[in-house]
């Protein structure tokens, strides 16, 4: 089933939460500071955590709205838009329907436009009104006693509250103080208030504060700040939610009239992706895709927890000037940083001509970024890349000098 709209089933145990029973990470005393918070018994980190990994919602829908500041420019069309990628920034609603591992329904709403993704048994349907096109996705059966919840999801869609709990509570290991810190009303629930932050320096992520519903053990709310504070990063939440079995023709779909239809399959799809591509969308983020483009072995691991760094290195003929690129745009050793100048015929000609486009792109990078020492630094509010003068690149939700450290240590264990 869709991952994105997994919210039915027991929650599986993440690692996270794994580590969290097992006492790997500090747990803080229960906080109950407001009065007119919802007066509820008191509970440990421990148990709270253990409703999360025992919750079991079987049916549910609801509403749910996500504001998202990344750091990031927002994309055109903005909070009118439904295009999934508009969720990077600004602040939207969906609506989630959900009964069982075999039907999920999740819909952007838009002024101007609306995109819905439908499972209901072997069928997946997108559709995105703005061009009218919709794509259907036949899933492969299952394999002779394999556990429907333990099927593999066809898409990467993770912006529901239970599935970015999911998510935090698999990321967190040693260095990490969960605590209790208070009551709330959620969609006029109510629920504990976890808080999970990191407790050593070095990281972007000020923490996460998880509304968890003290009947169900669902995650209503996700709030995830920075350690810079301002505007949370990521807001994501029910505004109303019923466990309630859905309708059993919420989950039908029937394209509109008029509507291009694709007809894919899980394997065979025309760009040999399947429904990834058509149904994932900006929803998901796939680690292959993403270091698909870099070369050398598999992307290696500095540090671990809040502190985690990913060392990868450049696309090949995709370099940054030198972090001491001189006035006259030469670098230390004198090469001028314009590519194919030397090439006039043949196959210099077409190198200078194949070169063009990563020039461009090393360029616009270089503008973006901030000379430090020994490469170039980007940012965002929450994730920060290290290009080093020799191409290497160190990505994680870590400050400057965290990516710094570990470039300099995996240039000394060379």
């Amino acid at each position: 089933m869709p991952a994105a709209l997994r919210t039915a089933g027991k929650v599986a145990l993440p690692l996270g939460i794994a580590a969290l029973a097992a006492g790997a990470i500090a747990y803080g005393p229960s906080a109950f500071a407001d009065d007119s918070d919802p007066s509820l018994p008191n509970l440990t980190a421990e148990e709270v955590v253990a409703k999360i990994a025992g919750a079991n919602p079987e049916a549910l829908s609801g509403s749910v709205r996500i504001t998202t500041d990344l750091g990031i420019p927002a994309l055109p069309g903005g909070n009118r838009s439904a295009d999934p990628s508009a969720l990077l920034s600004g602040t939207h609603t969906l609506r989630v329907a959900v009964d069982g591992p075999d039907r999920q329904r999740i819909g952007i709403q838009a002024e101007l436009a609306e995109y819905n993704v439908v499972h209901n048994g072997r069928d997946l349907w997108t559709y995105d009104s703005r061009g009218n096109k919709a794509t259907h996705t036949t899933l492969p059966e299952r394999a002779p006693g394999e556990d429907k919840k333990d099927a593999a999801p066809p898409t990467g869609l993770a912006m529901t509250p239970q599935e970015a709990a999911k998510q935090l509570l698999a990321a967190v290991g040693p260095g990490t103080s969960v605590t209790v810190t208070g009551t709330d009303k959620v969609a006029g629930r109510d629920a504990y208030q976890l808080r999970i932050a990191p407790s050593q320096p070095g990281s972007l992520i000020g923490g996460a504060t998880v509304s968890v519903d003290a009947e169900t053990g669902v995650p209503l709310r996700v709030v995830v700040d920075t350690a810079k504070g301002g505007k949370p990063v990521i807001d994501v939440g029910f505004t109303d939610v019923s466990f309630a079995k859905p309708s059993a023709d919420t989950f039908d779909f029937k394209p509109p009239s008029g509507a291009k239809v694709e007809e894919t399959n899980k394997k065979g799809a025309p760009d040999g992706q399947g429904d990834a591509k058509n149904s994932a969308g900006a929803f998901g983020l796939d680690l292959g895709k993403l270091t698909g483009g870099f070369t050398g072995t598999d992307p290696k691991v500095h540090g671990e927890g809040w502190s985690t760094v990913i060392e990868m290195r450049l696309p090949e003929g995709l370099t940054l000037p030198k972090s001491d690129t001189s006035k006259d745009g030469s670098t230390e050793n004198g090469q001028s940083d314009q590519s194919g100048q030397n090439g006039k015929d043949g196959k210099e000609g077409k190198d200078k001509n194949g070169d063009k486009g990563r020039d461009l792109a090393a360029q616009l990078l270089d503008k973006l970024g901030t000379k430090v020492d020994g490469g170039t630094l980007f940012g965002t509010r929450v994730v920060n890349a290290l290009v080093t003068d020799d191409g290497r690149v160190f990505v994680g939700a870590v400050d400057g000098p965290t990516l710094q450290k570990a470039a300099a240590e995996s240039t000394a264990a060379r």
